[in-house]
């Protein structure tokens, strides 16, 4: 199978012709430009196809995808669960959610290997990605090469007052089917950002400043529906390839829809302030006028690559002569992930668990000094029994027990009581 996916990729061309750079359009061409140094700038946007394979649902996936299998939450539609007005009045289904969502759970599949990869040399400008599951870090991809458009649970902070949370401790309040909340009484929110919210200021800066300078753009495991993440695929100069790496094509654009500017913008205020249906329908609209090419008559710079993005990547790996410091980052961060778990699964031992022990041991050093103690303190009382028992007959009174020969054996058992009940 793999060997079928090679010769197709070597043979992926939409043209005989170069595309506007020079570079023949195949991944082939663009293999070999990367090679020879004349693609320096990789930006690759990522999606939640990306993350199937660890175990993670995309989310609009016909019948395996998340939006299709929340029906248990009795949401008004699936998306309400990233809705922000939506979670202020109803915070339990989100939280039920992120406890299946969270990091840590999940190894960082070969495609974010991949991605590392292109960091490792030095052609990777950017990964600017919707994801959520924070994998690109556990991949080792370097912060700083890394645009969390959508954000993740690796921060979090107060809806009423804007403190911030240490995101650990959130996590824990989640894994206790509890609802985080501040001092204030506000809501407790990982920083995902939700239809109505804005996206981080980190979003919108890099990427006026990282697309103009873009040679590259990869794009893998996304639907391409929501904006202002979908729109970034036109920021690059006309002359860039852009590579889609999918099931399905994606963010394929057609003849522009006639609909007037006051409209178009009356559409696009209401889609800011968080309206679901201007979002979707925006998206809707910006997809139309503009998107990929693929499969149309006036492609010169888009290629497509169908299928699942692991071994797609593995194979582009061939194709640039990086198979095996690939193969060493998969094995690397899947070593990490299986140290991680069984730190995870190891059991720590409790304060509790030596205390017998040490009981036992304090006991043992002390039993000599106590029984010498206890052996002081009966002395006296032994003497004064048996200077009782010399008494005459004549001079007890009815009132006082009898005194047998055994009393004070009994008195000595008495009083060993305690120190049994201690032992125990």
């Amino acid at each position: 199978m793999a060997e079928d996916l090679s010769r197709q990729l070597k043979k992926v061309s939409i043209s005989e012709k170069d595309a506007p750079n020079g570079i023949p359009l195949s991944l082939e061409g663009v293999a070999k430009a990367i090679k020879d140094g004349k693609i320096k700038n990789i930006i690759i946007m990522t999606g939640a196809g990306i993350s199937v394979s660890a175990g993670i649902p995309d989310f609009r996936s016909p019948g395996t995808g998340l939006y299709d299998n929340l029906q248990k939450y009795n949401l008004p539609h699936p998306e309400s669960i990233f809705e922000i007005n939506f979670f202020q009045r109803e915070p339990k289904a989100f939280c039920m959610l992120a406890k299946e969502l969270y990091p840590g759970n999940f190894c960082p599949t070969p495609t974010h290997c991949f991605i590392r990869l292109l960091a490792e040399k030095k052609v990777l400008l950017r990964n600017f990605t919707q994801n959520i599951d924070t994998l690109e870090l556990g991949a080792g991809i370097p912060e700083e090469k890394l645009v969390q458009a959508h954000g993740g649970f690796n921060s979090a902070h107060c809806l009423k007052c804007k403190k911030k949370h240490d995101p650990e401790n959130v996590r824990k309040v989640l894994f206790q089917d509890e609802i985080p909340r501040c001092d204030c009484g506000g809501l407790i929110k990982p920083d995902i950002v939700f239809f109505g919210e804005g996206l981080p200021q980190r979003f919108h800066e890099l990427s006026k400043k990282d697309f103009p300078k873009c040679d590259l753009l990869i794009i893998a495991g996304t639907s391409l529906t929501v904006h202002p993440f979908a729109g970034l695929i036109e920021d690059v100069t006309n002359d860039t390839i852009r590579i889609l790496f999918n099931r399905e094509p994606a963010g394929v654009g057609n003849e522009a829809v006639n609909i007037s500017e006051r409209a178009l913008q009356d559409i696009k205020k209401a889609a800011q302030q968080g309206d679901f249906q201007a979002i979707m329908l925006w998206s809707m609209l910006q997809g139309k006028a503009k998107g990929l090419r693929i499969g149309r008559k006036d492609n010169t710079r888009d290629i497509f690559v169908k299928g699942d993005c692991d071994p797609a990547f593995e194979e582009f790996a061939k194709l640039l002569g990086w198979e095996e410091d690939l193969k060493r980052i998969i094995a690397e961060v899947k070593a990490k992930h299986t140290s991680e778990e069984r730190k995870k699964q190891t059991p720590r031992p409790t304060k509790s668990s030596p205390e017998p022990e040490r009981k036992k041991t304090e006991l043992s050093s002390k039993e000599p000094e106590k029984k010498k103690t206890e052996l002081s303190s009966k002395e006296p009382e032994k003497k004064k029994t048996e200077l009782s028992s010399k008494v005459p007959e004549a001079t007890k009174t009815d009132s006082e027990p009898e005194l047998g020969p055994n009393a004070p054996a009994a008195a000595e058992k008495d009083m060993s009581l305690p120190e049994k009940t201690e032992l125990d």
